[in-house]
């Protein structure tokens, strides 16, 4: 072996980053190791094909057939897409209806989801056919976000890569040798650092009550929370998966809870933004 190869073998791949606008947001790649490109390619066509899959906008999506089909029609959808709701339906019923991916109030003008409630479930899955049983309009949105980047980690994990970090505007999931460090931003003042971390082989994901539309729609935190809470108040939550992590963040404010019970089942962790200004954190 010439000195010129051996040398060539040991310096280490250049890290590779890329950004793409995806699932309603940017979506950031990291990715470092010998075949950090090639990962980082693979993440992406993970992201875009969770993004065909789940968008409700696209009338040929998943969701945009399901959301325009007839109660008790049935739908031919990818299993992707039958992980998502088989999970926003648990989650939904383990959080007494905390977490709910039905968005069109004006269909049902309650808070009864996937596991049912006053008009009944909105959707089973029968074998690999999804049923529409009552009008209802889907937003998946964080959740399958949050699953799009479970994916994309995953593809990226069959390359010869030290670490992955896949960020999808704030949902984010690390795997690899040296943790990453991720600056938590308080959501009523975005410039100013609420808490330094570092993320290691877990995922993060934030929300805000505004984004939720909790701060004016009391029905919701009447239901759950002791108050109304602020538009500059939410919630960020270290979870195993990514898609858990995003799901939970809900619930959390919601319920106005950064110790809800769903975290510790879930080998989560939760810090609570109540006012826009501070956190106060979970177990």
């Amino acid at each position: 072996m010439s000195l010129a190869t051996q040398t060539a073998q040991a310096t280490p791949a250049a890290p590779c980053r890329r950004a793409r606008p995806l699932l309603g947001t940017l979506v950031e790649i990291r990715a470092s190791g010998p075949a950090a490109a090639q990962a980082v390619r693979a993440g992406f066509a993970e992201v875009g094909r969770i993004h065909g899959l789940m968008n409700r906008h696209a009338a040929g999506s998943d969701i945009g057939r399901f959301n325009r089909a007839a109660p008790g029609e049935m739908l031919a959808v990818d299993a992707h897409t039958l992980a998502v709701l088989a999970a926003a339906a648990r989650l939904q019923a383990e959080s007494e209806g905390a977490f709910d991916c039905v968005f069109d109030r004006a269909l049902d003008g309650a808070l009864d989801g996937a596991s049912g409630g006053a008009h009944g479930p909105a959707w089973a899955i029968e074998g690999a056919m999804l049923r529409k049983l009552r009008p209802a309009r889907l937003d998946l949105g964080g959740i399958a976000k949050g699953y799009a980047v479970d994916c994309a980690v995953r593809a990226m994990l069959g390359f010869d890569i030290d670490d992955v970090l896949v960020n999808a505007g704030g949902d984010m999931r690390h795997a690899g040798r040296a943790p990453a460090a991720v600056a938590l931003r308080e959501p009523g003042a975005p410039a100013r650092v609420a808490l330094r971390w570092h993320l290691d082989n877990a995922a993060l994901a934030g929300s805000s009550a505004g984004g939720l539309g909790l701060s004016a729609a009391p029905r919701i935190a009447d239901r759950r929370a002791p108050s109304v809470l602020p538009a500059g108040a939410g919630a960020s939550v270290l979870a195993p998966s990514c898609m858990l992590a995003d799901a939970l963040t809900k619930v959390v404010l919601v319920c106005g809870a950064p110790d809800h019970p769903l975290l510790a089942r879930y080998g989560a962790r939760a810090l609570l933004y109540r006012d826009g200004r501070g956190g106060n954190p979970g177990n």
